[in-house]
């Protein structure tokens, strides 16, 4: 029975594990169906409907709870009942931290460094404290460190890439470059300016796997945080029967560090149900089973302070640049996007829209929108532009961040304004003929025309020029424009966040 537990849980964790990388692959543009309004395979927002943290705090900062995450509540049903079975069976995230935790103890053997109960695996209870206290201040930053925002994320923005870079050395052969092109990649197009900070990010916390077992889930995870102080009052729990020796063999097993030799000090709270201790116990002195007694979480109340001192403090430090985001050019938000004070409550900055773009137009703000929206999704037209009749970022959004607008209504929707540098436009430096914008621009009648003026060129022969110039009222900021400009250093029209020009009437 201990060993069928173990496949069990194996086979739970490669299930959901698949589940999930399909669902995240599969979120393309789907070609097998023609219309000018695209279609997705699938959505990535089915991720998240299995994410109690996320709905928590989306619903404590807006208020609201899209009916998507009305399935996280068998999750909490579930952790109520049995414990922290996401952390050990469901959460891809967690899957991927197993699996190479499992492989550094097969690397290292007995250098491997076998840990005990840390205090420290109590910073994700505090974490998970100073999330909630700020989404109830109504700043929501659990996108930052929520697994599956972040796994979303870091595959979407650093991995995607890589296999584009694969994809375009010609080194595979001509049946796999074409499977990775229709379901992996299904664009052409893939760049982020800070896809090595996130490669970064997503290496550092795969290999401390290698320093301690499952260090994110342990050390860092506010959802493990969140599921850990569900399960304390979780009537099925890891036991012992009094033929145990306290020998240890279970504890050197345990990937949570949750010490199950100790019957006085077992850390239930922490146990993620891998069930690697029961088959690890020569005696069979363990079993899971009916425990009415609640399990012990040791939080310092001096720390639990300081988290929300700290929290506060991250309050004002948000708050104080937010007045500035107002004056910011490049703060260019998507289409069908909310207002922008209730788009930072909203958005979890999962990287979805971004992932799903087929332009290449949305990419992760630094500091456009202030502290409070970094990694938002914000258009650079340098790399790409908004196709005029997609609205796949709205399909995807899981918290409805940004709003999906039919074909028509995002047409007609502006989110930017054109403008030309007429010190590096050609026609108006130097006098060459160009019409590159103007053919590009999408809108009926089209944001760019020509005056056409007669004045000397460098000969001193009289010609005609036709110089660009942007009507505000027609320009939707779309910026094909600056992405197709022959310009290409530093295109000379370019974008900024005012609508229709930005005049005040």
């Amino acid at each position: 029975m201990k060993r069928y537990s173990r496949y069990a849980r194996l086979i739970f964790q490669i299930f959901f594990l698949t589940l999930f990388l399909y669902i995240f692959f599969n979120s393309i543009i789907d070609n097998s169906v023609f219309s000018l309004d695209l279609q997705l395979k699938s959505k990535i927002e089915y991720i998240f409907a299995i994410d109690p943290f996320v709905a928590l705090t989306t619903l404590l900062s807006t208020y609201k709870l899209p009916s998507i995450f009305i399935l996280s509540a068998v999750i909490i049903l579930l952790t109520m009942i049995f414990g922290r079975l996401f952390c050990g069976w469901i959460c891809p995230f967690g899957t991927i931290h197993h699996f190479l935790s499992f492989i550094a103890q097969k690397l290292k053997r007995d250098k491997y460094e076998k840990a005990e109960y840390s205090k420290y695996q109590n910073l994700k209870y505090y974490t998970f404290i100073a999330i909630i206290f700020l989404s109830i201040m109504r700043i929501n930053v659990s996108g930052y460190l929520d697994p599956l925002s972040l796994l979303v994320k870091c595959l979407a923005i650093f991995f995607l890439p890589v296999v584009l870079i694969i994809y375009n050395s010609n080194i595979l052969s001509v049946g796999m470059q074409d499977f990775l092109f229709n379901n992996i990649l299904a664009r052409d197009n893939i760049y982020y300016e800070q896809a090595a900070l996130f490669g970064a990010v997503f290496v550092i916390l795969l290999g401390m796997n290698f320093y301690r077992n499952r260090f994110w889930c342990k050390y860092i995870c506010p959802l493990g945080g969140m599921l850990s102080l569900i399960s304390k009052y979780s009537p099925l729990k890891l036991q012992r029967k009094a033929k145990c020796t306290s020998c240890g063999l279970c504890s050197d097993s345990c990937y949570a560090d949750a010490m199950p030799f100790k019957k006085d000090n077992f850390k239930s709270s922490e146990c993620m149900l891998l069930f690697n201790c029961l088959s690890a116990c020569p005696l069979d002195s363990l079993y899971y089973g009916l425990k009415m007694k609640p399990s012990e979480i040791d939080l310092s109340k001096r720390a639990t302070v300081k988290t929300l001192g700290i929290a506060i403090s991250s309050f004002f430090i948000i708050k104080t640049g937010a007045k500035a985001v107002a004056k910011s050019p490049q703060l260019i938000r998507p289409p069908g996007s909310i207002p922008e004070q209730e788009f930072l409550k909203t958005c979890i900055r999962c990287g979805a829209c971004m992932k799903v773009c087929p332009e290449n137009f949305l990419t992760p703000s630094l500091f456009e929108s202030g502290i409070e929206g970094l990694w938002t999704p914000v258009g650079n037209a340098d790399y790409g532009y908004c196709i005029y009749n997609c609205n796949l970022c709205g399909k995807m959004c899981p918290t409805g961040a940004i709003e999906e607008l039919s074909i028509e209504e995002k047409q007609k929707t502006a989110i930017a304004t054109a403008f030309i540098d007429e010190n590096r436009c050609l026609p108006h430096t130097y006098g060459i003929d160009c019409i590159v914008c103007e053919e590009h621009c999408p809108t009926s009648p089209k944001a760019i025309y020509f005056n056409e003026v007669r004045e000397k060129d460098h000969k001193g022969e009289l010609k005609v020029i036709k110089k660009p110039k942007i009507n505000p009222e027609q320009c939707i900021g779309c910026g094909i424009c600056q992405y197709r400009c022959p310009v290409t250093d530093k295109s000379a029209i370019y974008m900024t966040s005012i609508k229709h020009g930005g005049v005040k009437v």
